[in-house]
Order: structure tokens, then C-alpha cells, then sequence
């Protein structure tokens, strides 16, 4: 654990459907099922539209079709998806050499190396939070994402899961136990 909050976790929402609903507006503010398509097929990501319903990554997709049958159900464009991921991986990468990626959607970065200077107040963070978040909005054209920056990786990742979807959570030094009690 650091001294000061400098761990950052990004984590993009429902990212494969939010891709989808980018890139087809008739599907916005729908229900969005991104999978395996087959009788055996599993959820990858569903819209916050459709996890409304009980629709959740990792389901069956038979279950997703029961829970939401009136969703949008696609097969996935990993192309898009890592275009996307790519444009998020490069703004990371602008604020720090130090970016360490999770997968596709989700990544840390390590605030002590930041290219700029960070002040590590919660003013100073949630400013960095505010352009971090308009520049990848502005990047991707229009996805979102949930920020968490703590102590450490942990912290980090439990903070941005708890401001999902398109929010943000600071957690300084000594304030861990009292997120992590509940």
C-alpha cells in the first residue's frame, strides 16, 4: 500500500455493447446482449439496459434470452472492440508510461510516473478524473468510463467497480478499511 492515493483503475461500461450502441444508434437506450449466440453460448457484456432485466455477463445466453428476450443480441465485432480498446490504451499511456493493462476494457496506471504533475489531493485527483474521463469520452466518441484511484491495485479496482457506470471514487490513505468493511 502507498502513502497516496496514486494506483488508477479504468474500467470502461458494458464495453462491448456500449461499442455496439456507439456505433448503432438505433440500438441506444436498448437492451444490448453481446456473445456466444449458439444453444451453448455465454454473455460477454450486456447493456445496463438489459442488466435491468437480470442480464449479466457469464450467463447462459438461453437465460439472457428468457430474461430479456426483447434485446438486441449480437455475436460481437472484435475489431471495433480492440480499436476502441487501442484509443483508451493510448490516452492511458499519454498520462503514464506505466499503464498496465487487464484486458481490453480495463487497465491500471501508476500515478507516481505521470508524465504531467499530479497533486495527489482529492481536488488534484478528481480534476485529473474529470479530463481523464472527457478525453477518452472524446477519443472513443462517446464511450464511458468508471475511474477508482487508491492505495493500491485492489483499492483502486474495488473503487472504480463501486462508481459504475460513468462515475469516479477517490480512496486515500487510511480510508480503506472504511470502504472495504461493508
Amino acid at each position: 500500500m502507498r502513502r497516496e492515493p496514486s494506483v488508477l483503475h479504468l474500467d470502461l461500461d458494458a464495453f462491448f455493447a456500449s461499442v455496439e450502441q456507439r456505433d448503432k444508434p438505433s440500438l441506444r437506450g436498448k437492451p444490448v446482449v453481446v456473445g456466444g449466440l449458439g444453444q451453448r453460448g455465454v454473455v460477454a457484456t450486456a447493456s445496463y439496459e438489459a442488466r435491468v432485466f437480470g442480464v449479466s455477463s457469464a450467463m447462459p445466453m438461453h437465460e439472457a434470452r428468457r430474461r430479456c428476450p426483447h434485446a438486441a443480441f449480437l455475436a460481437g465485432r472484435f475489431c471495433a472492440y480492440r480499436a476502441a480498446s487501442h484509443q483508451v490504451m493510448d490516452v492511458l499511456h499519454r498520462l503514464s508510461p506505466l499503464v498496465e493493462p487487464l484486458s481490453m476494457d480495463e487497465a491500471f496506471v501508476d500515478l507516481r510516473a505521470a508524465t504531467t504533475m499530479v497533486t495527489f489531493t482529492r481536488a488534484g485527483l478528481e480534476l485529473l478524473i474529470g479530463q481523464l474521463k472527457d478525453e477518452v469520452r472524446a477519443t472513443t466518441d462517446g464511450l464511458t468510463a468508471s475511474v477508482g484511484i487508491g492505495t493500491s491495485k485492489f483499492v483502486a479496482k474495488v473503487a472504480s467497480e463501486l462508481a459504475k457506470p460513468d462515475g469516479s471514487s477517490i480512496v486515500a490513505a487510511g480510508e480503506e478499511l472504511e470502504l472495504l468493511r461493508p
